[in-house]
């Protein structure tokens, strides 16, 4: 479940890692400097004025009346959108072009108890449409790459990629002044512009073709595995000379979508300490968004064996486990290959039995989850269990016996982990008084919507 559900539909918004942004000096049209555009996440959400919130009601899932109070909205004048405040205890936000003071009242008067509130803004939708068709129209896409209408903020998204200073200039030159924000990359955290290069410090590239399987790994000790991993990585070119003395060889089977083929090796990072080795692959220029579709990209190496770690050690794409649904990324060597010539037994390679069975899905401080439907929650005992943490964007907490430090339950405590963990089964339940009811070891802690912030916890 989303974290804000906009009623409106938020059109071409593309989903995108984006770092922080840079500012690029202020341009200037006919010697005049142009503002510079936000940054989107500088940009806050619209509100109301402070006095039409109420600490009550509080909504913890999909329980207030947004259909009702939709069907009244779209009927009074300067009516412009509808969305679900999070950050307002979950209220039904308005934005009303005109007389929204006026609105306000009538909300009060037509939804007596309801957590809804009116919202002035000096734009309309019509505006904000009209805009973003403006920037595909004046901005080419290697500039413009997406945007989106970002209602709960009242702007229009340029989503440039890479935050270049040529690129920033231009949208401002276009843009400076209006409803807009630019999304992106700040050039700094993006990798080097440049041609994938031949080797690097213990390693050689000996060839990398767009073919073969994606999430996959394997690694050759000499010419007979040698040919088999060719095989598997489904690579055209011939097999070049490989020192099979000093050198083994490692297949990533790297994945890219199609929108975003620029894909590179940097590096093939040996982890001694965590007894991994992974590809460094990037994106150069990266879009604002990738498509979904997975495309294969083989990478073969020459690895200097001196660099391998002990064994047992194991080879995947990044340093992170392999995504769920593909085990088959992670190949497991239990071969000791760091002495000159040395090979492994068929037994000594292999996936990892422990990606095949499914990781249990715990929810965790900070998710969202549906109402009256019980959760497995993963919850830290460190500081005790008065504060539960953050759910559905609600801070919930318990009464807890006055005067205890890091309070736990005593039936809670026979299953706290060495972590300081404790699994606990939630349900979050709605209404004028809702609450999260946490079970472990048979016994039931309810908590409540806190009105304070989460202390720290050391």
């Amino acid at each position: 479940m989303p974290r804000s559900i906009a009623i409106a539909v938020l059109s071409a918004i593309v989903v995108a890692a984006c770092a922080g942004m840079m500012t690029a000096p202020a341009p200037t049209v006919g010697g005049q400097a142009q503002a510079p555009i936000p940054r989107c996440e500088d940009v806050p959400e619209l509100s109301a004025p402070a006095e039409a919130y109420r600490d009550t009601p509080i909504y913890v899932g999909n329980e207030m009346p947004v259909e009702a109070v939709r069907d009244w909205a779209i009927r009074q004048p300067g009516y412009e959108e509808i969305w679900i405040d999070r950050e307002h205890n979950g209220w039904v936000a308005i934005a009303f072009s005109q007389d929204a003071a006026a609105r306000q009242q009538d909300l009060e008067r037509e939804f007596p108890g309801v957590g809804a509130v009116a919202i002035p803004v000096d734009w309309t939708m019509a505006e904000l449409e009209a805009l973003q068709r403006r920037v595909h129209e004046v901005l080419p896409p290697d500039v413009a790459s997406a945007s989106g209408t970002l209602v709960m903020q009242g702007v229009v998204m340029i989503g440039t990629g890479v935050l270049t200073p040529e690129r920033v200039a231009r949208i401002e030159a276009e843009f400076s002044g209006e409803r807009v924000c630019l999304e992106g990359m700040d050039p700094a955290d993006a990798p080097a512009p440049g041609p994938q290069q031949p080797a690097g410090l213990g390693w050689r590239l000996l060839v990398t073709e767009p073919t073969g399987s994606p999430y996959r790994t394997g690694i050759a000790w000499d010419a007979a595995s040698l040919e088999e991993l060719w095989a598997a990585a489904g690579v055209s070119a011939p097999i070049p000379p490989v020192d099979f003395t000093t050198e083994v060889v490692i297949w990533f089977g790297a994945v890219y979508g199609s929108s975003c083929p620029d894909l590179r090796l940097d590096d093939v990072v040996v982890d001694g300490g965590r007894q991994i080795v992974h590809a460094d692959l990037v994106l150069v220029d990266p879009p604002m968004g990738c498509t979904a579709d997975a495309n294969p990209r083989a990478y073969l190496v020459a690895v200097q064996r001196l660099m391998l770690p002990a064994p047992t050690f194991v080879i995947q794409l990044t340093a992170e486990a392999p995504p769920g649904g593909v085990p088959e990324e992670r190949t497991v060597v239990e071969a000791d290959l760091r002495p000159p010539g040395s090979v492994a037994a068929p037994e000594q390679i292999h996936g990892d039995p422990a990606l095949m069975e499914p990781a249990p899905d715990f929810v965790k401080s900070g998710d969202t989850i549906e109402t009256d439907i019980p959760n497995q929650y993963l919850f830290s005992v460190h500081c005790g269990a008065e504060w539960l943490g953050t759910l559905n964007d609600v801070t919930w907490r318990t009464a807890a016996p006055a005067g205890v430090v890091d309070w736990v339950p005593p039936a809670w405590e026979q299953v706290v982990a060495m972590d300081e963990t404790i699994i606990v089964t939630v349900v979050m339940s709605p209404g004028p008084d809702p609450t999260v009811i946490a079970t472990a070891n048979d016994h039931a802690v309810v908590y409540r919507p806190a009105r304070e912030p989460a202390p720290g916890c050391d």
